[in-house]
């Protein structure tokens, strides 16, 4: 209600939500709120039972990351989630401009060449020809 709408969805840095001491609490409050979370797919095995009314992408990919991003890199992670099956995912990446803030983070650098090839033609037309458009967690 801060910004006058609920958010689009839930999560946490560095993914403290999925912690399974606090995951059921969260879920269950999403689910009750009607807000999306997002779920990293680390086993939930401890999290109990979902609510059947939880919304989340079916996939979720932090393999974009590091030194050796590239469009490749991308399109494999795009392969791989549609042989499993997954109808919508979320690719974790940290695309930014250099400033003084992020000249600090351990994770630098690469977010320049994530920038570079997140909003590359070739990419952006490489994507529609698998069949996937950009969405948000409102289309969850």
């Amino acid at each position: 209600e801060l910004f006058g709408r609920k958010p689009t969805h839930l999560d946490s840095h560095h993914h403290v939500h999925m912690f399974p001491q606090i995951f059921p609490i969260v879920a269950r409050f999403a689910a009750e709120e009607g807000i999306a979370l997002r779920i990293d797919r680390q086993p939930l095995s401890n999290a109990g039972d979902l609510p059947a009314n939880l919304r989340s992408s079916q996939g979720f990919s932090s393999a974009f990351y590091g030194e050796e991003i590239s469009e490749a890199l991308f399109l494999q992670v795009l392969d791989d989630a549609s042989h499993r099956g997954d109808r919508s995912l979320e690719v974790m990446c940290h695309p930014a401009f250099i400033d003084n803030t992020i000249r600090q983070s351990a994770y630098c650098f690469p977010r320049l060449t994530e920038l570079e090839v997140l909003t590359s033609a070739s990419l952006k037309y490489a994507i529609a020809e698998r069949g996937y458009r950009l969405g948000s967690y409102l289309d969850v």
